[in-house]
């Protein structure tokens, strides 16, 4: 059977299953690969091999590990250290809460790499917070929402770890290839911020003392020290070339642990939740992944031994001539996934089956996972599938309509920051072969 036929049996299936059926993504994919298997005449007994040896991958370690280090993390009242630093700094500046809101939500992605995580940690902290001041339901819900993907697009993330397992390259150049558009996209943010917010404010009347507001950030700085020490560990260890980045998942754990347990004995109220479940809480998650993950690798399989990838590199490049319109292309599917399905899921997906037109187009692999992360990331707040607006919407109360309206100007400025990271290759690559050019 043609190979774009039987691509046309896994969409079917899987679209059928996982949007009408709403079977979970992971079955959905498997079922769907099924299909195409009996379909193309294969053998289906393979496919229990196949799924069990795509999880035995050291580097995939580092998913478990950094899932659990985040959980920990989360858990323990860290982010209220990092809130009244990012205040202590910023805080006197007008709209100083909404300014907090998108630099902890940064912050928070260094110690959890999870954007569902950091929306119900920050959000649920900063929002009421923000209702306190006179900002609109809607808008705390907005920005709660478009800070939140932050925490996927600043390193150490899940996302980036799979995208770097799928294309077989540095996860720790994957991850740093992200860090300049959230770069541009906090900046963006902030000034989205000052003209929605910020300007309508007061200015702060009292005196500015530099011997105070230096006092103040020394205070909470020593407060914050257990978070900031989190990334030191990591970043520091993998770029030291101590250790890789697996072994840095296990480190952050040990890390995490120790610190929840000193925190629980100094203070049990400073800890909202018991390790026995938040150790419970994180292997679910990574059952979850580690079953997307096995289906996802027979899918690959699959689409490797019948074709679909070299079909789609054979259409795409007789129709699209130019590396421009491809990556339009790519952009536009990017997104419609990133609203559609699990991040993990679109990138297990999407990667064996576009990656050899990127790379057969000339597109470097760092700069494409940088493309795809930003966009599914950017999918998690545009209308009218954005999972960031639902949470956020859960701990505001506001309606979804007036939410809608006010989180498109972050989708705006969140495309602006896409077609920046598309066609400005340095954005994402600048930093990765810094750091690759030190350590040589």
């Amino acid at each position: 059977m043609n190979p774009i036929a039987l691509l046309g049996i896994f969409l079917l299936f899987f679209i059928g299953l996982a949007m009408f059926c709403k079977v979970p993504v992971a079955y959905s994919i498997g079922s769907a690969t099924l299909a195409v298997v009996v379909a193309a005449g294969m053998k289906s007994s393979t496919i229990c091999t196949v799924a069990f040896s795509g999880l035995d991958s050291f580097p995939l370690l580092a998913v478990p590990l950094f899932i659990f280090a985040g959980a920990i993390m989360q858990h323990s009242g860290i982010a209220h250290a990092l809130v009244d630093l990012i205040q202590s700094i910023v805080g006197r500046l007008r709209g100083s809460l909404g300014a907090v809101t998108i630099l902890t939500s940064a912050a928070f992605g260094i110690l959890t790499g999870s954007c569902m995580a950091t929306i119900s940690c920050i959000g649920g902290i900063m929002i009421p917070e923000m209702k306190k001041k006179g900002y609109s339901d809607a808008y705390c819900s907005a920005l709660a929402a478009a800070s939140s993907f932050l925490g996927i697009l600043i390193p150490p993330s899940v996302p980036g770890i799979m995208y770097g397992l799928c294309a077989g390259v540095s996860i720790s150049a994957v991850w740093l290839s992200t860090v300049g558009p959230a770069i541009c996209c906090i900046i963006l943010f902030m000034l989205i911020n000052y003209f929605r917010q910020g300007r309508r404010e007061e200015k702060e009347t009292t005196p500015f003392v530099l011997s105070t507001y230096a006092g103040n950030i020394g205070k909470t700085f020593i407060r914050a020290i257990p978070a900031l020490i989190m990334p030191v560990i990591i970043f520091g260890g993998i770029y030291g070339g101590i250790f890789t980045a697996t072994e840095a998942g296990a480190a952050a754990v040990l890390y995490g642990i120790i610190f929840y347990f000193v925190k629980r004995v100094m203070n049990k109220n400073n800890v909202d939740e018991t390790f026995m479940n938040m150790t419970v809480h994180a292997a679910v998650s990574t059952a979850t992944i580690c079953i997307l993950i096995g289906f996802s690798n027979c899918s690959g399989r699959v689409i490797s031994m019948i074709g679909i990838a070299e079909a789609i590199k054979a259409f795409v490049t007789t129709h699209i001539s130019s590396t421009f319109g491809f990556l339009i292309f790519a952009n536009i599917l990017f997104l419609i996934c990133g609203m559609l399905i699990d991040i993990n899921a679109a990138i297990l997906l999407i990667v064996p089956l576009l990656l050899p037109t990127a790379v057969a187009m000339g597109v470097d692999t760092i700069h494409f996972g940088a493309i795809i992360l930003v966009n599914l990331s950017v999918g998690f707040i545009t209308p009218p599938f954005c999972s960031s607006v639902f949470m956020a919407q859960k701990l505001s109360g506001a309606r979804y309509v007036d939410i809608i309206k006010e989180v498109m100007p972050f989708v705006i400025a969140s495309l602006i920051v896409v077609i920046l990271t598309t066609y400005c290759p340095a954005l994402s690559t600048f930093i990765p072969n810094m750091v690759a050019g030190a350590a040589a």
